[in-house]
């Protein structure tokens, strides 16, 4: 029977490997390219051309710094260890990635070329270990399974991304094998009276819904972000924002409120 077994997964060993190694590199320089980042790169490989996040810049283009991990700055609130090296004491783009590893593991699942197998808030937590300890994380697992502030009302409106992301730790309905559909809703804050909708297209609610009062979008404050032109927790929320519920302004008196809505 044992022999049996060993024939066909011989066969899919092969094919796993065969997969991987048809799999595109976008970072399989040739030798003349390595002059397009590097000084001298037999002599000394770290020496660059440029600052690195300035070259990753030069094909990441589309990359948002307003909602991605802030680059060229001294971390502060986060223990970095040694295998993920800062830039003269500064997180860069190479901080996490290693742009000469490999993009995908054996199983064909993107790694992006992190400097750690593991992906997602694995990966974040190799830093960033607030919380962690007991009495924290208690809050964190009540939050994640006490149940869903997040109530769906339109499935076939898809969220942004980041909004997925903040729903599946405190909203408490998403979890890594569980199968949900999201889509637009409304989130209800710590106080219960207190709701508001997400994943809704701006433009739309202004015209439909006069007693929001909604300002025209050229009215509205730059901080406030919208995702191809709807309502998400990324509007009023920015992680990196440093701020009291990491929101991207004050909200002393309802300012915040108030960019958006009429008095």
């Amino acid at each position: 029977m044992k022999k049996r077994l060993i024939v066909p997964l011989l066969l899919i060993i092969a094919t796993i490997i065969i997969v991987y190694a048809t799999i595109d590199n976008p970072h399989d320089f040739s030798m003349e390219e390595c002059m397009l980042c590097h000084v001298n790169y037999e002599q000394d490989p770290k020496m660059l051309v440029s600052p690195v996040s300035d070259i990753c810049k030069r094909c990441h283009e589309q990359i948002n710094a307003a909602t991605s991990h802030p680059v060229d700055i001294y971390p502060s609130n986060a223990v970095v260890p040694p295998d993920l090296p800062l830039r003269t004491g500064k997180i860069a783009c190479s901080t996490c990635h290693d742009i000469h590893k490999e993009s995908s593991n054996i199983f064909g699942e993107k790694t992006y070329f992190l400097r750690r197998p593991y992906t997602g808030r694995n990966f974040c937590i190799s830093c960033h270990t607030q919380g962690l300890d007991t009495a924290r994380h208690s809050d964190t697992l009540d939050t994640a399974h006490i149940g869903s502030r997040f109530r769906v009302t339109d499935p076939s409106e898809p969220l942004d991304s980041i909004s997925k992301e903040c729903i599946s730790c405190h909203g408490g309905i998403l979890g890594k094998t569980a199968e949900v559909e999201l889509g637009s809703g409304v989130w209800t804050h710590d106080d219960p009276n207190h709701s508001h909708p997400i994943g809704v297209d701006y433009e739309e609610s202004r015209t439909e819904r006069p007693d929001a009062k909604l300002k025209s979008v050229s009215a509205i404050d730059g901080r406030i972000k919208f995702f191809d032109g709807k309502v998400g927790c990324g509007s009023c929320h920015d992680v990196y924002a440093g701020s009291q519920m990491s929101l991207v302004m004050s909200n002393k008196g309802s300012r915040l409120c108030f960019a958006c809505h009429e008095l």
